[in-house]
């Protein structure tokens, strides 16, 4: 079914129908596209060698976990699982979950209290944000990225507080901009804060083979929890937070959402620790990734060095429009509006993977350079 622009209107709507997919191809709707939406950037989604390794861990352990870890639930597979992630990113303790959103929105009505304050970035994740509204703590959100306004969030709040919690991202997943990691963690050394790391889009990508944005700057004892997500680099589903054997026991013992969940399947908890070992292994896949980052810059100016492009247009009838010239031409890109992003600040969220090619990056561009002349 087509509009009277020819464009499939499947593909317009909030929630178009993905058919199938492979590597950086997508059958959206009744057309194959290029697809420059994914999160997933190492394409591991795809991986033979991961593929193979859950087939088999299928063969191995079934399904469904069938049962929460508190009850019957609790496999030895998901110790082994937690205390690799943990040993890999250099956490003595780790927690896993069903999904980020699970994780974050559960964090502060396990570990905070009426005495507490949370203080995030401004555009921090929803999911922290409505675990912080969900639990008895006071919430202030600073400036992006702004550690000075931050230092006055501290100076106004922290004095009538017990305890502080600072929460930021390491890659922010509509900015595709970083934190300034060694001044907020000054400001937390200065008031004795508790600084959790959402690694969400750096995890993977950036460290010791891998092992996390926070350990590329060398600042893991200076971070008291870091929060992973498996449904973006490592191309499978789930979660967990690393943090010390105290952080990791309050959350087994009193976090509802963890112990009143079905445990993730077997198959994928397998899945993270080898896709762990993946990306240690493969130093090509993070360098094709960072090679098609710095092509497609070359073609099209941004402000972000990640593999999260936002191209900022600003009105929301205008980038709808881009966004159907892009579906039109065979690239599947998506528009971004408030309340995900601020008001007058619509973009095109455009991810580049290592699965791409540099003749679809450079046909991407070329396609909106056009879209955005016309």
């Amino acid at each position: 079914m087509s509009n009277s622009d020819g464009v499939d209107t499947v593909l317009i709507m909030e929630l178009p129908i993905i058919l199938n997919k492979k590597n950086a191809l997508a059958n959206v709707g009744n057309r194959q596209m290029v697809n420059f939406a994914s999160n997933d950037y190492l394409g591991l989604s795809d991986n033979e060698e991961l593929k193979a390794h859950v087939k088999s861990a299928i063969d191995l352990y079934g399904l469904g976990a069938t049962g929460s870890r508190r009850l019957s639930g609790n496999h030895q597979l998901y110790l082994e699982t937690e205390d690799h992630m943990a040993r890999w990113v250099g956490k003595p303790a780790g927690v896993m979950f069903n999904s980020g959103y699970q994780m974050n929105s559960a964090i502060f009505s396990t570990l905070a209290s009426t005495s507490s304050l949370i203080i995030t970035d401004k555009l921090i994740h929803a999911s922290i944000i409505d675990g912080a509204q969900n639990s008895n703590a006071q919430l202030v959100r600073f400036r992006h990225n702004d550690a000075q306004h931050l230092s006055q969030v501290l100076k106004k709040y922290a004095h009538h507080k017990t305890d502080v919690y600072i929460v930021i991202e390491s890659i922010y997943s509509m900015d595709g901009d970083m934190a300034p990691l060694q001044s907020i963690i000054e400001l937390k050394k200065q008031y004795q804060a508790t600084l959790i790391v959402d690694e969400a889009h750096s995890i993977g990508l950036y460290g010791n083979a891998g092992n996390g944005w926070v350990n590329h700057h060398n600042a893991l004892d200076d971070v008291d929890m870091v929060l992973l997500a498996f449904g973006k680099s490592f191309g499978l589903s789930g979660a967990m937070l690393v943090s010390n054997q105290e952080i990791a026991q309050r959350m087994k013992a009193k976090c509802r959402s963890y112990i009143y969940s079905t445990a993730l399947p077997l198959p994928i908890a397998s899945g993270i620790k080898k896709a762990s070992e993946i990306i240690s292994e493969r130093n090509d896949l993070n360098e094709k990734l960072n090679k098609n980052i710095r092509f497609f810059k070359t073609l099209i100016s941004t402000t972000s060095n990640t593999q999260i492009q936002p191209i900022i247009i600003g009105d929301k009838d205008t980038a709808i429009q881009v966004e159907r010239a892009l579906l039109d031409k065979g690239f599947f890109c998506r528009a971004v509006h408030h309340p995900t992003v601020p008001k007058g600040e619509s973009r095109l969220r455009i991810t580049i993977t290592s699965a791409h090619t540099t003749t679809q990056i450079k046909a991407l561009a070329e396609a909106m350079n056009n879209a955005f002349v016309q």
